[in-house]
């Protein structure tokens, strides 16, 4: 019964958490000015769905107003109230909204469709099957980061990222020094 009770109580915590989080980013993350999104418009796998906005270097906003979280990469965070702006945070989100914004995208899920904040989770890929979420890794804008139980393209990711590393692309070129957390998660030094 105890078991039961500490699990309904975690379940509830992270639930609470995830909400209050979720209501941070919303305030913290850019909005688009003066756009109207198409609530109309459903974001479902597969079906080409137009970028309103990059947030940052791995999440978007859609048309219809919802979050996309790129699947299997993660790059230096901007906007995070949780941690300060991060080497190569802003190249990062450039690229990706040179990438994607106001484009037409497809993504697919792995085994997770949303993630604890209720945004999609998802590989995405432009008109012409740009893989962005791979791109973004082999250029040197974001690190591999097999998050189970999404990792099907892990192996992909990791071998982009070391060549990224090899040819000192991007946040591997030097300006940003990168450690890794106990978690085994990669981050960047905080921009002074």
């Amino acid at each position: 019964m105890r078991n039961k009770a500490l699990y309904l109580l975690a379940a509830v915590a992270a639930i609470l958490l995830g909400i209050f989080y979720n209501e941070r980013i919303h305030r913290v993350y850019p909005q688009v000015a003066g756009v109207s999104f198409d609530r109309s418009v459903k974001a479902e796998q597969g079906v080409p769905i137009t970028v309103m906005q990059a947030i940052d270097g791995d999440t978007v906003t859609l048309i219809n107003g919802e979050r996309l979280r790129y699947v299997g990469i993660d790059t230096p965070e901007e906007f995070d109230p949780r941690k300060p702006v991060q080497c190569f945070a802003h190249e990062a989100a450039q690229k990706n909204k040179s990438l994607v914004e106001g484009k037409s995208i497809k993504f697919y899920k792995d085994i997770d469709a949303k993630d604890l904040y209720g945004r999609w989770l998802g590989f995405v890929y432009l008109e012409d099957e740009t893989f962005v979420n791979l791109e973004l890794v082999k250029q040197g804008y974001a690190f591999a980061y097999p998050y189970p139980p999404d990792i099907s393209k892990a192996s992909k990711f990791a071998d982009a990222e070391a060549y990224a590393r090899e040819n000192r692309l991007g946040l591997w070129g030097g300006q940003c020094t990168v450690t890794k957390l106990k978690s085994g998660r990669e981050q960047t030094n905080p921009v002074e």
